[in-house]
């Protein structure tokens, strides 16, 4: 009764991916990439409750704590340093048709790699499959398809559905 929250390499790619701006009158290529990028939402598809203060969230830096230290460090050198949280998640049973989840936060990823830009287009070294982003501004945005995978229980069987995962970097 385990969820899988595969955003241990989500975050990695997170480091990675498109961005958008809330500042028309920036010339993106201007916009330097290199610093430091803090992590200021991580959003899924479905809303949760998992801090179990009544209101459900799709942005789950809301909902647990474990994300609060994230971030990504482009440097001069073409190099970038991604650090990011996991999260155990699981069900507990309440009743034959209720369950809640519970979270617990892990140490995650410090992961070292390579990045280029060229235009306003940023690319991360990941291995076999290269992440491709769009930067815009201060804000970085990273958009994973079926990177957060959340058990679910219906009172008689359970399942894993696969939802995307945004996540959204703000420059320091």
């Amino acid at each position: 009764m385990k969820i899988i929250f595969k955003l241990a390499l989500a975050l990695i790619v997170v480091s990675l991916f498109t961005c958008s701006s809330d500042d028309d009158n920036i010339n993106d290529n201007d916009v330097s990439v290199e610093g430091v990028w803090v992590l200021s939402a991580l959003s899924v598809e479905s809303s949760f409750d998992f801090n179990n203060d009544g209101i459900a969230s799709r942005n789950l830096f809301e909902e647990t704590p474990c994300y609060n230290d994230d971030f990504i460090n482009f440097r001069t050198d073409g190099t970038v340093n991604v650090v990011t949280a996991l999260t155990y998640i699981s069900i507990e049973i309440t009743s034959p048709t209720e369950y809640e989840h519970v979270y617990q936060c892990l140490d995650g990823l410090n992961q070292e790699t390579t990045w280029t830009r060229n235009g306003n287009t940023i690319t991360v070294e990941n291995g076999t499959t290269d992440f491709v982003g769009v930067i815009s501004g201060n804000i970085l945005t990273v958009s994973i398809e079926n990177l957060f995978e959340i058990e679910m229980y219906d009172g008689m069987d359970y399942s894993y559905p696969e939802e995307d995962v945004v996540l959204v970097y703000t420059k320091l």
